[in-house]
């Protein structure tokens, strides 16, 4: 399942207040797909690293979920679209004692 099937899943499968045990006995061998689709995780293996919790609602159960998968989940790690460092790109150029 892609992360983008995931909030819907949550939202129609269980009744909330849940706890992580239901979760698990109910959907804990269901596979999230990393992006590169090899290193998909189990709800499982995401929720067992943080101990027994209960969830109030979908949304607090999905933000733990993709707020607890490995970095096998994140795009360009350290990617910024707004450019490189400048500070990195002075002392590229040898110009480290520059200021603003």
């Amino acid at each position: 399942m892609n992360l983008g099937e995931l909030f819907p899943y949550l939202q129609r499968e269980f009744v909330y207040p849940v706890s992580t045990d239901h979760v698990l006995e109910q959907a804990g061998e269901l596979e999230i797909d990393a992006p590169d689709h090899e290193d998909s995780e189990t709800i499982e293996s995401i929720l067992t690293r943080l101990g027994s919790e209960t969830y109030r609602s979908p949304n607090e159960l999905y933000t733990t979920i993709i707020g607890s998968v490995t970095d096998d989940y994140i795009g360009r790690k350290f990617y910024d679209d707004r450019g490189a460092d400048p500070a990195e790109t002075w002392a590229a150029a040898g110009d480290e004692d520059r200021s603003f």
